[in-house]
C-alpha cells in the first residue's frame, strides 16, 4: 500500500531552491506527486505531496533533507497523509468554476468572500491574492478555484457574490472552468 506525506518548506527567495528540495527527495526514493510553489514577496514557499519509499516515515522525511534544505536557510515540515486523502479521482465530477475578484486594497475582502462560498457548500481548492498598483492607490486581486458539490446550485453563489460587490467595493467575476478529461 503507497503511502504519502505533505511536505511544506518555505524561505528566503534564492535561486536553487526546487532543485535542492527534488534533489534529496528523489535520493531518498520519494516521488513527488503534487507540488505548489509560489514567491510571496521575497519568501518563497512550497507544498509537495511525495509518494514515501518503503523504510521512510514522514517524521523521518524533514530530518533526512536537512543536508539539502539548511544550506539555503529553510524551514521544512512533514506529516503524513491518509490514504485516502492523497488518492486521486475521488472529485473528478465535481464542478469547478473560477472567481476572479479585483478592487480597492482593504481588509475583510477573503473573509467575507470565502464565508458566502463556504455557505453556499463551495470548497476553495486554489488561491492566489496579489495587492498590485501604486503605494497610493493599492488593487487587490484574488484569483480562486472554487469547487462545488454535485447537484448544488452555483448560479445561487453567483448571486450571493454579487450582492457582496457594493459592499466590497470590488468587480468580480464567477465562471464555470472547462474541464478536461483524459
Amino acid at each position: 500500500m503507497n503511502r504519502y506525506a505533505m511536505l511544506t518548506a518555505f524561505g528566503q527567495d534564492r535561486p536553487g531552491i526546487v532543485a535542492a528540495l527534488a534533489e534529496g527527495l528523489f535520493q531518498l526514493g520519494c516521488n513527488i506527486e503534487d507540488t505548489c510553489m509560489t514567491r510571496l514577496r521575497g519568501e518563497f514557499t512550497m507544498m509537495v505531496m511525495v509518494r514515501l519509499p518503503d523504510g521512510l516515515s514522514a517524521d523521518q522525511l524533514a530530518s533526512r533533507l536537512t543536508p539539502h534544505t539548511s544550506p539555503l536557510g529553510l524551514t521544512v515540515l512533514c506529516r503524513e497523509v491518509p490514504a485516502q486523502a492523497a488518492e486521486r479521482g475521488s472529485e473528478l465530477d465535481m464542478p469547478i468554476f473560477m472567481l476572479s475578484v479585483y478592487g480597492a486594497d482593504h481588509p475583510g475582502i477573503v473573509a467575507k468572500i470565502a464565508r458566502v462560498v463556504a455557505d453556499h457548500g463551495g470548497n476553495i481548492t486554489d488561491m492566489n491574492t496579489r495587492v498590485i498598483g501604486a503605494d497610493d492607490r493599492p488593487v487587490y486581486t484574488m484569483i480562486l478555484e472554487v469547487q462545488m458539490p454535485v447537484g448544488s446550485k452555483p448560479e445561487a453563489l453567483g448571486q450571493a457574490l454579487d450582492r457582496l460587490k457594493p459592499s466590497l467595493g470590488v468587480d468580480l467575476t464567477f465562471r464555470p472552468l472547462e474541464q478536461v478529461r483524459l
